[in-house]
């Protein structure tokens, strides 16, 4: 089982991210032993209260400045908004400048004003999604792509130079079309604020579309993201945690997001949640300091990651 930390490049309104802050986070972690930081994505987020958010591969390129060998993910980047020929020279040059350390995680999206003011159709956005994401694997991973949709046409195309480390493409979402298409064409899965009970059920549904599609499930990587407060007693970093996600996070609703998802309390309550996540086989697991105390990142990777090696 793997460990990363979600850094604070998304704020609530009235809060701008704090560089120093994030380079201070990723470069304790890959101190710390994590394998891996992420950070969030979107292009414009709230019109009366507006959530400041850096952009996220920018924000990638600049920590792997500051980094050696910690990998750098993006949970989850609106890949409908972009142009998929300028973002897979913007992932392949990352890839190629910090050794194969990119992770995407992506998504066809969820906020309507940012499609409208892209000029993106928010109704077509699944299928727009699942083209761009097959084109910009294609880009980063083959040398003669050709490709004809949404007025983009290329043909025998090579975009050089490539990493000779291949970008593992996760897809985020929850709905059954989504897990569908993560089985069908993703290298994994992505879930956000999952129990294990809740990522354990939704997993059989891509099990399940990656074995009708001739794929190997046991191939596929599992990653969740969930909260962290670790305090003197379980009760004290539950109300943490709950606080923390009310002020920080919209969770979707239907789905199986929730506070409870979160590893709290004391350290042995801590080590005793994550067991309960690997034995529902997630491979990844990704903590979000609550509140981004950079305390809960220390005691992490000097009191928990070492129980757990």
């Amino acid at each position: 089982m793997r460990f990363g930390i979600a850094l604070e490049s998304f704020t609530p309104p009235g809060k701008d991210p704090d560089p120093s802050a994030i380079y201070q986070m990723a470069e304790t972690a890959e101190d710390l032993g994590f394998d891996s930081v992420w950070v969030w994505d979107h292009i414009l987020l709230g019109s009366r209260k507006v959530f400041p958010v850096l952009d996220s591969l920018t924000t990638l390129a600049s920590i792997g400045a500051k980094t050696r060998k910690i990998k750098l993910g993006t949970s989850v980047l609106v890949l409908s908004l972009r142009n998929p020929i300028i973002v897979a020279k913007v992932m392949s040059t990352i890839q190629y400048l910090t050794a194969g350390r990119l992770i995407i995680g992506a998504a066809s999206g969820w906020y309507k004003r940012e499609f409208d003011a892209l000029g993106v159709a928010f109704e077509k956005r699944g299928r727009i999604f699942e083209n761009r994401f097959k084109l910009v694997k294609s880009l980063l991973n083959e040398k003669d792509v050709s490709y004809n949709f949404e007025g983009l046409k290329l043909e025998h195309a090579s975009m050089e130079p490539k990493s000779q480390v291949p970008v593992p493409f996760l897809i985020g979402g929850y709905s059954d079309s989504v897990l569908a298409r993560a089985g069908r064409i993703g290298d994994g899965w992505i879930s956000y604020y999952y129990t294990p009970q809740g990522f354990s059920d939704s997993w059989k549904k891509v099990e399940e579309s990656a074995t009708s599609n001739g794929r190997n499930p046991e191939s596929l990587r599992r990653v969740n993201i969930v909260p962290l407060a670790i305090e003197n007693s379980f009760e004290e970093g539950d109300r943490i945690a709950k606080e923390f996600t009310s002020r920080y996070m919209d969770l979707p609703k239907g789905t199986g997001c929730t506070p409870d998802s979160a590893i709290r309390g004391t350290i042995d309550d801590c080590v005793s949640q994550i067991k309960n996540y690997e034995q529902v086989g997630i491979q990844d697991l990704i903590f979000i300091p609550c509140f981004y105390d950079l305390k809960y990142v220390r005691i992490a990777g000097e009191k928990i990651l070492p129980r757990l090696s």
